[in-house]
């Protein structure tokens, strides 16, 4: 019976299980596996080689066999979360600072539009308000709409005040009011016209009667009863409108008034004179014709028509009186 091989001593110190060689092998000393060899994790092994990929790359392609190579230089090999090295780290540094400096770039060029903008705007707004060809000049102003019992020197002040202005400062509101408080003027527009001018519109009272005035003289008034101008002589052209002085007075102008307005113009032109003791006795005289009765304002649009109507026919030619005051039934009297 063979004998059997014998298992070699273990080597005093080294612990693990001793290696059996093969039959027919050569005859070698036995190896102690240490246990720390067999059992590497899996973790420290992928570790190891990617530091042996990290040395080789460093290496170049001079290197022979770098595979041999298991030792890791520290300095090398950086652990940046377990998986980065210091080359890749340095990659991202250099990425990361090129986005800062785009970011930067991006920002000083917004800046610098915005920049661009507000030197825009003040340059615009000074050549608006500080450029000698955008001042106001009033001789050069056009204005229309005056009447005749406009102050025309009043309106050549109050566009005056602005000469020189900016144009674009004039306050044309104001220029507004202004001129609304001259009297014979009802309301006014104005409207810049650049570079330098205005165009001024004047909607001019329109007078209908002149009323007696206790100091002497006659007040033109147009038909919201707001006077437009005095004169000492009662016009030629207008009905001088007596009524009586007290309280009251204004409703029974109120109601003359009205009875004009409701005339034809050239009817209105006939009118010499109206006399009104209240709302309801309105009577007025034409210049060459009879005396008309017209009684209250009810009815004034009719009236007007029927007295019309009547002043264009034989019967009215010799009448002294017409009345009107029942529009249904008129009335012509001799005397």
């Amino acid at each position: 019976m063979p004998d059997r091989p014998t298992t070699p001593a273990r080597p005093p110190g080294v612990k693990g299980r001793p290696v059996v060689p093969k039959p027919g092998a050569r005859d070698a000393p036995a190896r102690v596996v240490p246990t720390s060899e067999r059992r590497r994790p899996v973790s420290e092994m992928a570790e190891t080689r990617t530091a042996v990929r990290v040395q080789e790359n460093a290496a170049g392609p001079a290197a022979e066999n770098p595979r041999t190579t298991t030792a890791v230089d520290p300095e090398v090999f950086t652990r940046v979360g377990g998986r980065e090295t210091d080359g890749v780290t340095l990659r991202m540094r250099e990425r990361l600072a090129e986005k800062r400096s785009a970011e930067r770039r991006l920002v000083l060029r917004r800046w610098g539009r915005r920049g661009a903008v507000v030197a825009a705007l003040l340059l615009l707004v000074w050549a608006v308000v500080m450029s000698p060809f955008l001042r106001f000049d009033a001789s050069a102003a056009e204005i229309s709409g005056s009447g005749p019992y406009v102050d025309t020197a009043a309106v050549d002040a109050a566009v005056a005040q602005y000469d020189g202005d900016s144009l674009a400062l004039v306050d044309t509101a104001a220029l507004v009011a202004s001129l609304q408080a001259i009297p014979g003027i009802a309301d006014a527009t104005v409207e810049r016209l650049w570079p330098s001018t205005l165009r001024i519109d004047i909607d001019a009272r329109v007078p209908v009667a002149a009323v007696p005035v206790a100091d002497g003289g006659y007040a033109i008034v147009d038909d919201s009863a707001t006077t437009v101008t005095t004169v000492t002589d009662a016009p030629t052209d207008l009905p001088v409108v007596n009524v009586p002085l007290g309280d009251g007075s204004d409703r029974v102008l109120d109601a003359v008034l009205g009875v004009i307005d409701e005339l034809p113009v050239d009817l209105r032109a006939r009118v010499q004179d109206i006399n009104a003791d209240s709302e309801d006795s309105v009577s007025f005289t034409l210049r060459d014709g009879p005396q008309v009765e017209w009684g209250g304002v009810e009815d004034s649009a009719t009236k007007a028509q029927v007295l019309v109507v009547l002043l264009g026919s034989p019967e009215a030619s010799s009448a002294a009186v017409i009345d009107v005051s029942a529009p249904t039934l008129p009335i012509t009297r001799a005397q």
